[in-house]
């Protein structure tokens, strides 16, 4: 599912060098033979990142782990990555804007500034509600 939100709202922002998925900036799969260190140092982007291994997960700022959780709490790691935003008060990367403030309006509820309202965020919102029927 959260490889499928950056595709639903994309950003008209070119992805940083080494990601090939908008979501890469946001979620990232382990495969068994990778070590997360290793990922973290090599991930081109300082961003709230989570991380899903075969029996947990972890979030992780630039290259430092902060938190790790039971695998089968994936579902709330979206809601970890947005109150690490919120906390450090990081600003959100150009690439996942327009994904990261539909989740901040749509599913915190939280308004966003006027001047953060990009016309990706518009026609994005507009779409999302067209969908759901407002």
């Amino acid at each position: 599912m959260l490889k499928a939100l950056a595709e639903i709202f994309p950003t008209p922002v070119a992805l940083p060098k080494m990601l090939d998925h908008g979501s890469e900036a946001m979620v990232h799969v382990l495969e068994p033979t990778e070590n997360p260190n290793t990922y973290l140092q090599r991930r081109p982007i300082f961003s709230p990142v989570l991380i899903i291994c075969d029996s947990n997960c972890m979030l992780a700022i630039g290259s430092t782990p902060v938190t790790t959780f039971p695998k089968e709490n994936n579902d709330t790691g979206v809601l970890y990555l947005l109150a690490y935003y919120y906390t450090f008060q990081l600003t959100y990367p150009k690439c996942l804007a327009t994904l990261l403030s539909i989740l901040q309006t749509e599913v915190l509820q939280d308004a966003i500034h006027d001047r953060d309202a990009t016309s990706s965020y518009k026609k994005a919102l507009s779409a999302w509600k067209k969908f759901i029927g407002e």
